[in-house]
């Protein structure tokens, strides 16, 4: 029985660590500042980074025969770094203040199996465990600031690759124009599933509002 007796203590040993470390974690409008962004700054910062890099293009090639391409790379050229420029600045100015993460992982000192077991709680996979419902809270938090980030500095990734599409694709050079207008798509869909990874936390931390219980 002491092996059991000993698995026991080190099993409520680690919950009552990452439960220290959950202590005052909180989402204070993490949902509200991505919904922000991504309604009113970047589709903004889009439009006019595009019509901005546009019109330095046609100033630079006045004399060149079909330069719509070359306008367009340009525009979104200067769109990939206004995106990555302006989601720094976001993060620092509305998503930071927005949440209390804490300064370390709440689920470092749980096995993996733990942290698989918290995931798919969160994801709504698997029934939730009210004796640690603190730390699967704390650790939602966590899991959508981190996406939260992602979700404003990846965009970036796929505007530097659809360039690079219109330019092999002008050069008659279909197979890699046709690899990065590929990968650009796989990047898009990956942002699809950041959201949905968002959204999900987002949910799971609405629906236990009411149920978490102070260590």
């Amino acid at each position: 029985m002491s092996g059991i007796d000993d698995l026991m203590a080190e099993s409520n040993e680690r919950w009552t660590v990452a439960m220290r470390r959950a202590e005052g974690v909180q989402d204070n409008g993490l949902g509200e500042a991505i919904k922000t962004y991504y309604t009113r700054y970047f589709p903004l910062g889009l439009a006019l980074s595009v019509a901005v890099g546009a019109a330095i293009g046609a100033l630079l090639f006045p004399d060149t025969a079909d330069k719509g391409p070359i306008l367009l790379a340009l525009g979104i050229s200067l769109a990939a770094c206004t995106v990555l420029i302006g989601g720094l600045i976001y993060y620092a100015k509305r998503v930071a203040p927005a949440v209390q993460s804490g300064r370390i992982d709440v689920l470092l000192s749980l096995e993996s199996d733990e942290r698989k077991r918290i995931r798919r709680q969160i994801a709504g996979k698997a029934p939730l465990d009210p004796e640690h419902l603190a730390v699967v809270r704390a650790a939602a938090v966590q899991l959508r600031k981190n996406v939260a980030t992602q979700l404003l500095l990846q965009p970036m990734i796929p505007l530097f690759f659809i360039p690079q599409a219109v330019n092999f694709g002008r050069h008659g050079d279909s197979p890699f124009a046709w690899f990065m207008t590929i990968g650009a798509a796989v990047l898009i869909i990956g942002l699809g599933f950041l959201a949905r990874d968002f959204r999900r936390a987002g949910r799971f931390l609405a629906i236990t509002g009411g149920q978490a219980r102070p260590s």
